[in-house]
């Protein structure tokens, strides 16, 4: 585009509140086609949308990779994840490697392209990440599309395993960027209420994924990493653990080695049914993802192979609540963040959260933040300073949604 076109579109991205509206006016340019692209483009960019969501693409350390609306944007921090994956996989002849909660797959992208011989696999529970993915990734790539390690075929092995998890506690949400809060998937970012959910389930499927000398690499919070660990020596059959951490103060990566003569050996009831702990928090995280969607304790229970009086009653003891009082405060939380971040309306909200009446939606509200909808939304700050702060907490951190198409953040 022209210099007149790149003059103007600065000056709107800076009155936008663009602290660096130069160098993306710079970016809209060479990627707009004509002055109507640009435009558009511009305009998405003004509304706070991802700058490389609405160029359709991101830098990571000097490749281009394809991004799109909803994904996940990689960020420069992962480098550090990166790096170490490289290291891991040149290592090894002919490595397997797999990128788990892959989003646009960086990591197996990048390992792809800088160590010859390297055979990537993508996983993600998200199909439009994974549809990304593919993008990025060189032909016969394996894809693998589910929740977690079920995602995988039975029995496949990797040298080496990263993820970049959803590692952002719950209570954080607030404090990160509006253009994050609004226009990345909740289910890539939020890890539960200290960040670890998906690093714990990760961990507890790892040493069934890492075959002979294997390591399982994972992107955190450097103050995770100290929780991190330790649950990476509960699970009683993964090797040494020790951390690298990034130049940026910040992040970190947890590295997890697969025992040198393989998985340690568990009763044939701990290898064929995981703990109750463990089924209940993949109930809780199919929750956190479906919070939309009518409670079927039935269905739920089902698919981790419980009864529902059982699911029922474990999960009561487990997380004082049972099912459906956890799926109400969850529906609340989710409409409490869109009032304060959006202008839908109260009707609207009601329903992107999974009500199908206005007034029980209404009737519940009020009776966990105290104040009907529409109050919360004009008054939600002095709404809370007048509540106990364990309660206002309680009533305010933000839903789980990663795992709402995702939990992994970051």
């Amino acid at each position: 585009m022209d210099p007149g076109g790149q003059g103007t579109t600065t000056t709107r991205l800076r009155s936008a509140g663009s602290v660096f509206a130069e160098e993306e006016a710079e970016v809209l340019c060479a990627a707009a086609r004509d002055g109507a692209e640009l435009e558009a483009m511009t305009r998405r960019r003004e509304a706070g949308e991802f700058l490389e969501h609405v160029v359709g693409r991101v830098e990571v350390m000097g490749e281009q990779l394809a991004v799109a609306p909803g994904v996940f944007v990689p960020r420069r921090r992962t480098a550090l994840l990166i790096a170490e994956a490289v290291r891991e996989a040149r290592a090894r002849r002919a490595p397997r490697v797999l990128e788990m909660c892959a989003g646009a797959a960086p990591v197996a992208a990048l390992v792809a392209r800088r160590v010859p011989g390297a055979r990537v696999h993508a996983a993600d529970v998200d199909a439009a990440a994974l549809a990304v993915a593919r993008e990025n990734l060189p032909p016969g790539a394996g894809l693998h599309h589910g929740d977690g390690w079920a995602a995988l075929p039975p029995g496949e092995r990797f040298d080496v395993i990263a993820a970049v998890p959803p590692y952002v506690p719950r209570e954080s949400l607030a404090l990160m960027p509006r253009e994050v809060r609004e226009h990345e998937p909740l289910l890539a970012l939020l890890g539960g209420q200290d960040g670890l959910d998906h690093v714990r389930t990760l961990l507890d499927g790892a040493a069934d994924r890492l075959g002979p000398g294997g390591v399982l690499l994972l992107e955190l919070h450097r103050g995770q990493c100290r929780a991190a660990a330790e649950a990476a020596r509960a699970t009683g059959r993964l090797g040494a653990v020790d951390q690298v951490l990034g130049e940026d103060g910040s992040t970190a990566v947890l590295r997890v080695r697969a025992l040198p003569d393989g998985p340690a050996p568990s009763s044939a009831a701990t290898r064929e049914t995981p703990s109750d702990l463990v089924l209940l928090r993949r109930v809780r995280d199919r929750m956190d993802r479906e919070h939309d969607r009518p409670l079927d304790v039935e269905a739920l229970a089902a698919g981790v192979h419980l009864s529902a009086g059982h699911l029922s009653r474990r999960f009561r003891e487990e997380f004082g609540e049972s099912p459906y009082s956890y799926l109400m405060t969850r529906r609340i939380e989710r409409a409490m963040t869109l009032l304060r971040s959006t202008d839908r309306s109260v009707t609207d909200i009601c329903l992107d959260v999974g009500f199908s009446s206005l007034g029980t939606f209404s009737t519940r509200f009020k009776e966990l933040v105290g104040v009907p909808p529409s109050t919360y939304r004009g008054e939600g700050a002095e709404v809370l300073e007048g509540m106990p702060p364990c309660i206002a907490r309680r009533v305010s951190r933000p839903v789980r949604n990663r795992e709402a198409p995702g939990t992994s953040a970051s």
